[in-house]
Formats: C-alpha cells, sequence, structure tokens
C-alpha cells in the first residue's frame, strides 16, 4: 500500500500541499505548476520571496466539498522568520490541486502583502552588501516587518468584522423591503377586492331597480 501511494503522488490536501512547499522551497518550478492552479512556470513568482532552506509545518486541514484548506507555517533558518498563513486547494476532476492565487494572498497578509515582500527582500540585499551595519539594519527590517504584519493583520480583522457588520445590516434592510412591499401588496389587493366588491354591489343594485314592476293604478269608481 505504501508503494502504491508513493507511486501515485501526493493525493490528500495536506499531502499537495507538502508536495507543493518542497517544490517552492526547491525552486522547482514544474513541481510547483504540477501541484498547483498555475498554467505555467514562467507565472510562478515565489510570491516575490526566497524560500531557501524554509521549513514548512503543517496544522488544521478542512475539506468543504471541492474546496480545503490546510494552516501552514513556514520558518526561516534558525527560526529568524516566521510566516504563518492558510494554503487553500480546489478539487479539479477528482485531483487536489493549491489554489495558487488565493494561497498568495493570505501569505502576504492581503493589503500589505507586496510591501512586506519589498522589505524582506531590501533587508537580505543589505545583509550580503553592507555587512555589520546591513546586519543592524536587517534587524531593525525585521522589526518593522513583525509590526507591520501585526498591524496588517489587525486590519484585516478589522475589515472582516465590518464587512460582516454591513453583511448583516444589508439583509436586514432587504428582510425590511421585502415585509414592507409584501404589505403593500397585501393593502392593494385588498383595495382591488373591496372595489370589485362595491362594483358588483352597484351592479346588483342597478339590476334590482330595472327588473321591479311597477303597481297597477286604482280604478275610479263608474256612477250610472
Amino acid at each position: 500500500m505504501v508503494l502504491l501511494s508513493a507511486c501515485s503522488g501526493p493525493e490528500s490536501p495536506q499531502e499537495v500541499s507538502a508536495a507543493f512547499w518542497d517544490a517552492a522551497v526547491r525552486d522547482d518550478r514544474s513541481d510547483v505548476v504540477r501541484y498547483s492552479t498555475l498554467d505555467s512556470p514562467e507565472r510562478y513568482d515565489a510570491f516575490a520571496t526566497d524560500w531557501g532552506s524554509y521549513q514548512p509545518k503543517w496544522g488544521r486541514v478542512i475539506i468543504d466539498g471541492n474546496e480545503a484548506s490546510v494552516a501552514s507555517q513556514l520558518s526561516s533558518p534558525e527560526g529568524a522568520r516566521t510566516r504563518s498563513f492558510t494554503t487553500y486547494l480546489v478539487q479539479r476532476d477528482g485531483v487536489w490541486l493549491v489554489d495558487y492565487q488565493r494561497t498568495g494572498m493570505s501569505l502576504k497578509g492581503g493589503v500589505f502583502g507586496d510591501l512586506l515582500s519589498k522589505f524582506d527582500l531590501f533587508s537580505k540585499d543589505l545583509s550580503q552588501e553592507f555587512e555589520r551595519s546591513a546586519d543592524e539594519a536587517g534587524v531593525q527590517m525585521d522589526q518593522m516587518l513583525d509590526e507591520l504584519e501585526h498591524a496588517g493583520k489587525e486590519m484585516s480583522e478589522q475589515a472582516s468584522e465590518a464587512l460582516e457588520k454591513y453583511s448583516q445590516e444589508l439583509q436586514r434592510t432587504m428582510q425590511e423591503l421585502d415585509e414592507s412591499m409584501q404589505r403593500a401588496l397585501e393593502e392593494s389587493e385588498q383595495e382591488r377586492r373591496e372595489e370589485r366588491r362595491e362594483e358588483r354591489e352597484k351592479e346588483l343594485q342597478e339590476k334590482g331597480s330595472r327588473e321591479e314592476i311597477p303597481s297597477e293604478p286604482k280604478s275610479e269608481p263608474i256612477f250610472i
């Protein structure tokens, strides 16, 4: 059974996630495409991050029909940087694939994603060019990155709360509008029924007056 599983390749959402991130760490573009929704190696941008030597960890797996999510964490060597995010997957023709775009959004932290990636690359460039001073700058940059990630998570949570609140208010407004329209329709129908009833009564009254027979006049006595 183990040999058959190895020959068939990764099948479960967690196995596909592990295979995808292993390919990303090795910078194996063909395997990245193989295990994701990307259609060509040229479109692989590594999420603007150098994943060399990063170590992945996995958490809770949720499967909902043709979609799945895997709690994921990538740690740089010696734990200097840790990125917690969600790997999203979709099932196509019975095969699980990493949803590249959605996973990238989760990994980048939404609005602050591009900014975080640029700071990360900038920090590595400094460490290569300026030795000790660059190392100090790298520490400062890591602190800035941590602060930005924290701010990004807070803003993401606030945005989610605001969206949920707006959705609830919109739903309540739509329900009130629907109830108001139903009442208006019922009142309109009631008015039409009243009008038809009045018209019917009027027709019956007019018909009754036409069918009424006038009484014969009394005859006058005749005297001879």
